[in-house]
């Protein structure tokens, strides 16, 4: 099921384009390689290195190799990235008051 992480990843990544374009920057290009297909572990890298530390963690968990199979341990570590997550954002609302 390496798909679900790649699609995962191609999508999160995309979305941050958006905002950070010199993102796209960052990726080496071969001059060979017609297609525009990155590799999903440097997009994921570069999604990690990215994101806050504490989120960043839990999304390295997440596109590792022991969550890509469609199970319980991959749905608890979603709802771990998610928790970081809400945790994170809470925390920095709170500091801005």
């Amino acid at each position: 099921m390496a798909a679900t992480n790649e699609l995962l990843i191609q999508k999160v990544f995309q979305e941050m384009l958006k905002y950070k374009p010199s993102m796209q920057k960052m990726l080496i290009a071969d001059d060979d390689e017609e297609e525009e297909t990155k590799d999903p572990r440097l997009l994921g890298d570069l999604i990690i290195r990215n994101f806050p530390w504490p989120i960043g963690v839990e999304l390295r968990r997440l596109f590792s190799a022991s969550t890509r199979q469609l199970d319980r341990m991959r749905l608890d570590q979603i709802f771990k990235t998610i928790e970081r997550t809400m945790q994170f954002i809470s925390f920095l609302m709170i500091s801005q008051l």
